[in-house]
């Protein structure tokens, strides 16, 4: 048996190159198309699995579930001595351990303090509406100024509006409207304050929506529920107590 030369141009090395030039794209085409295959199998299997946990828990996207605080997720601080609820399906932020700066409150005046909590709506909550989305805070201050401070009207951070007062788990708090505007934008911001321990805490939301007169009118949009956005971000508010 003669040994095969492979440095070799011969008859037979034309003939396997010919062949697999041949074959090579007809074994790739038939794999991509099997490969397509599972994907679309993988899809349509987690589009099921979905679907059964969304009818499992029928009311995680409905009013009802925004509605009942008891269903929400608890957030609790051990570093900011408190605990808050809140909808799982909000995106939010824990920074329980955060370095103190002084975007702790609207309007801190540059006092510092600590952020612990954020959380954001996004504008698919009132779609079909000029609601942009809406930004709920909750930090405090131990800065002299801050605390000396924490009940008084802020001298920036958009026009103020009159005051009032709420109790929350037994608490005393001013609550602090105020409002801003620019390039089309407008922002509303309801800031809940109050002093315990040392400290001055504020638990604040801003509802953000835009112009509606600067969409194009094809979008069709509507005015957004302002009573819808803010009895929500009022009731995150009244989850909140403190902690021993």
């Amino acid at each position: 048996m003669s040994n095969i030369e492979w440095h070799k141009v011969t008859w037979y090395s034309k003939v396997i190159a010919a062949a697999i030039f041949v074959i090579v794209p007809f074994v790739g085409f038939y794999s991509g198309i099997h490969y397509g295959e599972l994907i679309q199998q993988a899809d349509q299997s987690g589009q099921a699995l979905t679907a059964t946990s969304s009818t499992t828990v029928p009311t995680i996207l409905g009013s009802e579930y925004y509605a009942n605080t008891a269903e929400w997720q608890v957030g609790q601080s051990s570093n900011g001595g408190f605990s808050i609820a809140y909808p799982i399906d909000f995106s939010i932020d824990q920074n329980y351990s955060a370095t103190p700066s002084t975007d702790w409150r609207l309007g801190a005046n540059g006092s510092s303090g600590n952020l612990f909590f954020t959380i954001t709506i996004p504008a698919a909550f009132e779609p079909q509406t000029n609601f942009a989305d809406a930004k709920l805070t909750v930090g405090s201050s131990g800065n002299r100024s801050a605390v000396t401070n924490c009940l008084v009207v802020d001298p920036t951070g958009g026009p103020p509006s009159a005051t009032s007062t709420a109790t929350i788990h037994g608490i005393p708090f001013t609550v602090f409207k105020s409002s801003d505007a620019g390039a089309g934008n407008y922002y509303e911001t309801t800031s809940y304050r109050t002093v315990h321990a040392g400290q001055c805490y504020a638990i604040e939301y801003t509802v953000h929506s835009g112009q509606i007169g600067n969409y194009p009118t094809e979008y069709n949009l509507q005015p957004l529920n302002e009573n819808q956005i803010d009895s929500l971000l009022n009731r995150i508010v009244g989850t909140f107590q403190f902690t021993p």
